[in-house]
C-alpha cells in the first residue's frame, strides 16, 4: 500500500511524519488506512528518502557502501529499480562501466540524477516502510511513471508530494492519497 501525503510546499507534510517517526507511531499510522494489522512488523525498519537532499559529498560506491549496497547487487535489479538505476547513469550493459559509475563523485549529478540516486538507495535498504518525501521532483513526467513502478515494488511506502497519485498511475498496488489538511492527528 502507497500512502500519499500531499499538499503546498510549507503545509507541513515532513514535520508530521518526522513527529510519526520520532514517536514510532508508522505503524499505527498504516493501520488507520488499512485492515491489516502491522503489530507484527518491525517499527524500527524505516528507510528514510527526506529533502533537502543530504550533503553528502563522495562517490556513489562511498554512499552504497554506508549502507551495505555493493555493486553486485545493482548489477541484479527487478527490472522497476534497474530502470530507476538506468535513469541516472544510462543503460547499465557491463560490470565494468558499473564499476567505473561507482567510483563517480555524487556532485557530478544534476539535481534529479540525486534525488533518483537516494531514492534508489532508499529502497534497496531492508526496511518494512518507506518515507519518501517528494521522490518526483527534480524529474518530467516521462521519469514519473519509472519512479513509480519502483517505489511500487514496496508496499508500506509514505509518500509525500505536492501532488495527489490518485489516478494518476496504473497500478495493481493499493494507493491512498489524503491531503495534509485532512492527516489524523490522534498519533502524535
Amino acid at each position: 500500500m502507497i500512502i500519499n501525503i500531499f499538499g503546498a510546499s510549507g503545509s507541513g507534510k515532513t514535520t508530521y511524519v518526522k513527529k510519526l517517526l520520532k514517536k514510532k507511531k508508522i505503524a499505527t499510522f498504516f493501520e488507520s488506512f488499512s485492515k491489516e494489522n502491522h503489530n507484527d512488523l518491525d517499527i524500527n525498519k524505516v528507510s528514510i528518502s527526506l529533502i533537502p537532499l543530504p550533503k553528502f559529498r563522495g562517490s556513489v560506491k562511498e554512499l552504497f557502501e554506508i549502507f551495505s549496497i555493493d555493486i553486485n547487487i545493482l548489477m541484479n535489479l527487478d527490472n522497476e529499480l534497474n530502470e530507476l538505476l538506468e535513469s541516472v547513469f544510462g543503460k547499465i550493459l557491463d560490470r565494468k562501466k558499473l564499476e567505473n559509475i561507482f567510483s563517480r563523485e555524487i556532485e557530478t549529478l544534476s539535481a534529479g540524477e540525486i534525488r533518483r540516486l537516494f531514492l534508489l538507495k532508499t529502497l534497496l535498504v531492508d526496511s518494512k516502510y518507506f518515507v519518501l518525501d517528494e521522490p518526483f521532483s527534480n524529474s518530467d513526467q516521462k521519469l514519473w511513471e519509472i519512479i513509480y513502478k519502483a517505489i511500487s515494488k514496496k508496499n508500506n511506502s509514505i509518500v509525500l508530494s505536492h501532488l495527489s497519485l490518485e489516478n494518476l498511475f496504473n497500478s495493481d498496488i493499493k494507493n491512498i492519497s489524503v491531503h495534509i489538511s485532512n492527516v489524523n492527528n490522534n498519533f502524535l
